[in-house]
């Protein structure tokens, strides 16, 4: 059966339309979602690229654009959500019903871990690096900020709350259970608020 130019037509444009549709959507990013026992991995036209995997009931999100790396891992019923932009890496690490969240961008580096019902959350930018870890009771609470070069660590052990802040190529520690440090630099800010103390 041959088919009119006009129906032909109309079959290569829609082929033409769902391959650039796909295209753009690749070029744009990829995302990479995981529940139960499952793992994905996904590389865009714009060289980003994102990993997720669960275990054991857990549920991960992996987001990527513009060159960013994500990966995001979960198990035991954790969370982990990571998210990549602008050269960035993000890593999101959750188990035991643990929730972690990482986002990075501007060539930034960003490392969440959390584990037995605890909560940690580490964003950076501006080539910053920032980690937080959470290990602990229910409330133990770890977040980490950091932009332009800076460093921010915070660790969360005891089940209080670490939270540290640095900017400008300023360095912050924070420890639940511990004293912390802070260090600006020549320009740069450093701040923490921790149950553990302040600067």
């Amino acid at each position: 059966m041959k088919l009119p130019k006009t129906t032909m037509g109309v079959l290569t444009g829609a082929v033409f339309l769902a391959f650039a549709a796909a295209s753009a959507n690749a070029a744009s990013g990829v995302t990479c979602k995981a529940s139960g026992n499952h793992s994905v991995q996904h590389t865009a036209l714009d060289g980003s690229k994102c990993e997720a995997s669960a275990d054991t009931g857990g549920k991960s999100k992996a987001i990527a654009k513009t060159d960013g790396l994500a990966k995001a891992s979960s198990d035991t019923r954790g969370r982990a959500n990571a998210t990549a932009t602008e050269m960035g890496t993000a890593e999101a690490s959750a188990d035991s019903r643990g929730k972690a969240t990482a986002n990075a961008s501007g060539s930034g580096t960003a490392k969440a871990s959390a584990d037995l019902n605890a909560k940690s959350i580490a964003e950076a930018s501006g080539s910053g690096t920032a980690l937080a870890s959470a290990d602990g009771p229910a409330k133990c609470t770890a977040t980490a900020n950091a932009d332009t070069s800076g460093t921010a660590k915070a660790t969360c052990e005891a089940g209080g709350f670490a939270h540290a802040m640095a900017t400008n190529g300023g360095t912050a520690e924070a420890l639940d259970d511990g004293p912390p440090f802070c260090s600006p630099g020549p320009s740069g800010t450093a701040t923490v608020v921790s149950s553990g103390g302040n600067c």
